[in-house]
């Protein structure tokens, strides 16, 4: 789909959800990291490949290197502190990447990869929910200048949320 420095960003595979699942689990019990091993699983990795919004960052050798999914989550779209004007969001979820990829500018090379789909795609604006304790992901995402919206609590966590509008 695109390249950046030395990684190509691509879709994922139908065949690569071993791999994805084995990231998503190398991720728990990491500073900041909400997941465990109930969450995601296959449930969530089969919804985005059937939507097509699995996205991913590989290395010259076709390896995975980090990952990203466009996600369809009711309870997050009508969280109230959203921008009203925005009319078509998307919400960016479940980022991850290799440990040892990690502090690279990855996770915002695939950010702003899949930003540029979606403003394609007619999409007005990017969301995302971050665990106050992550971070790695706030200094990481800080720096592509998304509009902090506020605090919300949901799934038993307090998130705050992010919202980028495209131009």
């Amino acid at each position: 789909m695109g390249q950046y420095q030395n990684e190509i960003f691509d879709k994922v595979g139908e065949s690569e959800q071993e791999t994805v699942l084995a990231i998503y689990r190398s991720m728990v019990g990491m500073p900041g990291c909400t997941w465990s091993m109930d969450y995601p699983d296959g449930r969530e990795i089969t919804s985005d490949l059937a939507r097509e919004a699995l996205y991913c960052m590989r290395g010259q050798d076709g390896k995975i290197l980090g990952l990203i999914s466009v996600d369809e989550d009711e309870a997050v779209a009508t969280l109230p502190l959203w921008n009203q004007e925005v009319k078509r969001p998307a919400e960016l979820a479940r980022l991850a990447v290799i440990q040892e990829y990690q502090n690279r500018g990855l996770a915002r090379r695939l950010i702003l990869s899949v930003m540029e789909i979606l403003e394609q795609r007619g999409f007005d604006a990017v969301r995302y929910l971050v665990s106050p304790g992550n971070k790695k992901a706030l200094a990481s995402y800080a720096k592509l200048d998304f509009e902090y919206r506020g605090k919300a609590f949901l799934y038993e966590q307090e998130w705050l949320l992010y919202e980028k509008r495209f131009k």
